[in-house]
């Protein structure tokens, strides 16, 4: 972009200045990723359990280049590129405090073992110096170009003003406190066009942090509160708790609600972090015991009706979170309940679930009552069933396929040999887990994912860890819960949109990749969140990320992304910057992408981190934010109009995308079929 003059009504220019953002880390691991600025005057100190790590040093100035090939060693500066990113791998083998020294006269950065803990809670970023245009208030001129005809009354959603098209341009003052941003649609809509998940605007509602509808099942299974940061128990949310909220989550202009796991999970904790600091129970949804059944603390059946039947009333489709790659863990409250004997019960109470850490324990300590050799885990999921660091059975390999995630028990979905359910599976009271005769593994975990669909009417798939289940059976599971689907509209004299499945790849972008010929309708991009700092210090950044995202959907119209810009396994956007003014730009650039995005919940009133200890992932996943001050509101209200905005044009994630150049202002189109809309960014006010 270059520098501009002042020209007709409009009264903005371009600052000079560099393009790059501050220098930043980002600290990544298989399965989480995090962002933390870095600061010459101040060393940083991160926890760092033992992992494989990959760090990311970008936003480094002047004039220097990283020797290529330089070995990694602790307390030892690492050279830095400049203007462009550094990569490294780590292998950390002491869980604790890592101390990042950054030199930004050398372009160093050293790693050492902190001598303190660290203190540091809250990480704000500085916000990007990146060139921009600016707004000084008043009229502006903004060119529509073949768009709109001469005559065509367009009016702006932001500020409410209807305006006349004369000569090719409209005349206008953008809305106070819009961010620069202005939303251009006909004043007169006639209709509104026909829904396409290409656009879909999807609400992600971790449902035990989300809404408390009922009290009385907050400790089902006899899980219990910590007393302490509660870190990772469950804190009561459940599915009488999004029914409630229903309206709620329309306003936001929601498409699709994609609910956490409701199935039941394991009835106890494992120790949480590294160092066990917490007790760890599955709140999150992702550590499954029985595929069949929704979790007590969740709700029932006669809730999940009622959610389904009253979001379809609003117009909105709602997606469950399919897990197939894995089960939970064994704790000692299912080991007692499934009676698997594989632990001395005369180190524990006699209730094993009230087992809590003495003097010198921490949350990990429990194991120590656990025989992890004996041959009675035989009767625990099996070795026909898992892959597991047990007698019995196989063992996890290396690949994507055969690993086993946070050595969590892997399911053989690869076997074709035909296998029996656990007998304590089958007992499991209210269970609907049946023998059948000639099913293999992923026939089990199929149906079972597939039922609820069948027997509630289920839009679609968000499908968990796609890249460590094979192809084929993703493929079957998109067959299957189409045609259950098909099954249930049938029996309830209801039509729509064909079965919808979304799959998260970690760290895919927003390209077509072999994935999608797997059955996938979409595929998370983990693409966007990187680029929201600019996009939202200035919202002209995100140019070429919407020409590129719009790009790749014209020429593959089978594909889509869904992006985001905060998730529970990697960041909430509000902690980089703790800004309700970035949070309102950060809303523009993600509510306009190109394809579909995904709202986490408590973006739009800016939802803070909750506490961590040493898994900072669990900060994302704090409660709701419902007690609302005055900038939430303010923050809430711009996300209603702009999300509203997006639902009522399709065209917004559908359509074609075109830059209509002029001076001292960013604006497109995006036309699909009648639907046409014009967005024009003015400058930073």
């Amino acid at each position: 972009m270059k520098l501009s003059t002042l020209c007709c009504a409009i009264t903005a220019s371009l600052i000079s200045v560099s393009a790059l953002a501050a220098p930043n880390i980002t600290v990544s691991t298989t399965t989480t990723s995090r962002n933390f600025p870095l600061d010459a005057s101040d060393d940083l100190v991160i926890p760092l359990p033992k992992d494989d790590y990959t760090f990311k040093i970008s936003g480094v100035m002047g004039n220097c280049i990283a020797p290529s090939g330089a070995k990694i060693r602790f307390s030892k500066p690492i050279a830095l590129n400049c203007g462009a990113e550094t990569e490294f791998k780590l292998k950390v083998r002491f869980s604790g405090d890592y101390a990042f020294d950054f030199d930004s006269g050398a372009h160093t950065l050293a790693i050492r073992r902190a001598t303190k803990k660290s203190t540091k809670t809250t990480f704000t970023r500085p916000i990007p110096d990146v060139q921009c245009e600016t707004y000084q208030g008043g009229e502006v001129t903004l060119a529509v170009g073949e768009t709109f005809s001469d005559g065509t009354k367009l009016k702006d959603a932001l500020s409410g003003q209807t305006v006349e098209v004369k000569h090719g341009k409209v005349t206008l003052t953008p809305a106070a406190n819009s961010g620069g941003l202005v939303l251009l649609e006909k004043a007169q809509i006639i209709e509104k066009p026909e829904f396409t998940y290409k656009s879909a605007n999807i609400y992600f509602v971790m449902l035990d942090r989300f809404n408390n509808g009922d009290n009385s099942n907050d400790h089902s299974y006899g899980r219990k509160s910590d007393g302490k940061q509660e870190i990772g128990t469950f804190h009561g949310g459940d599915l009488k708790g999004v029914i409630d909220k229903l309206d709620y989550i329309a306003s936001l202009g929601t498409d699709a609600i994609w609910l956490s796991p409701i199935v039941e999970q394991i009835h106890g904790f494992v120790g949480g972090g590294d160092s066990g600091s917490f007790p760890f129970y599955a709140y999150h949804g992702y550590w499954t015991r029985d595929f069949t059944k929704i979790d007590a603390n969740l709700g029932d059946e006669n809730d999940l009706k009622t959610l389904v039947q009253e979001a379809h009333k609003r117009g909105m489709k709602v997606l469950l979170d399919a897990v197939i790659n894995h089960s939970g863990y064994a704790t000692l409250a299912d080991l007692q309940m499934d009676k698997v004997h594989v632990v001395d019960a005369a180190q524990l109470p006699a209730k094993w679930s009230d087992w809590a850490p003495k003097s010198g324990e921490n949350w990990h300590s429990f194991h120590q009552a656990i025989n992890y050799n004996s041959s009675n885990w035989k009767d625990w999921w099996g070795g026909d069933w898992v892959r597991a660091g047990l007698p019995g059975y196989p063992s996890p390999g290396s690949s994507d396929i055969t690993m086993t995630l946070a050595g969590l028990p892997d399911f053989r979905t690869e076997s074709t040999a035909y296998v029996t359910p656990p007998q304590w599976l089958l007992n499991n009271p209210g269970t609907r887990v049946t023998a059948k005769d000639n099913y293999t593994v992923a026939d089990y975990l199929i149906e079972w994912q597939t039922d609820w669909v069948k027997r509630f009417g289920i839009d679609g798939f968000r499908v968990d860890t796609v890249k460590h289940v094979e192809g084929e059976v993703w493929k079957r599971l998109k067959s299957q819960a189409s045609e259950s689907l098909i099954e249930w509209r049938k029996v309830n004299h209801q039509q729509g949109a064909p079965f919808w499945m979304i799959g998260e790849v970690w760290g895919h972008s927003a390209y077509r990749s072999p994935y999608v010929d797997d059955g996938f309708d979409a595929l998370i991009n983990f693409d966007l969140q990187k680029r929201l700092d600019n996009g939202a210090a200035c919202f002209s950044q995100m140019a070429d990320t919407y020409q590129n995202y719009a790009n790749e959907m014209q020429s593959s119209p089978d594909f889509m992304p869904v992006s985001y810009m905060s998730s529970h396994d990697t960041e909430l956007f509000f902690s980089r910057f703790n800004s309700f003014e970035m949070q309102r730009n950060a809303a523009n650039a993600l509510l306009l992408s190109p394809g579909g995005v995904q709202v986490y919940y408590g973006d739009e009133v800016g939802r803070e981190l909750g506490p961590y200890a040493d898994d900072f992932h669990q900060g994302t996943r704090s409660d709701m934010v419902w007690k609302l001050d005055e900038d939430r509101r303010a923050l809430l209200k711009h996300w209603q109009t702009v999300g509203q905005f997006r639902q009522h044009h399709p065209a917004i994630g559908a359509g074609e995308h075109k830059e209509i150049k002029q001076d001292n202002a960013y604006v497109f189109s995006r036309t699909l079929k009648n639907d046409k809309v014009i967005i024009g960014f003015v400058g930073r006010q």
